[in-house]
């Protein structure tokens, strides 16, 4: 999800989410999924902001 909003990818695509946006990454296929993140400026845990897990 990104915004509240769902988004499903398929084999070789990719996406854009901007700076701010709220994400929770899942997986409602059988088959296991990868993903890689790219980010500018590098990542670093004092960046983000990591909510609490709601148990959903």
């Amino acid at each position: 999800e990104i915004d509240g909003e769902t988004v499903t990818l398929n084999v070789g695509e990719s996406l854009l989410v901007r700076k701010g946006a709220r994400v929770r990454y899942s997986n409602p296929f059988d088959e296991e999924a990868e993903y890689w993140s790219v980010c500018m400026p590098a990542f670093s845990p004092d960046l983000v902001n990591r909510e609490e897990n709601s148990g959903s």
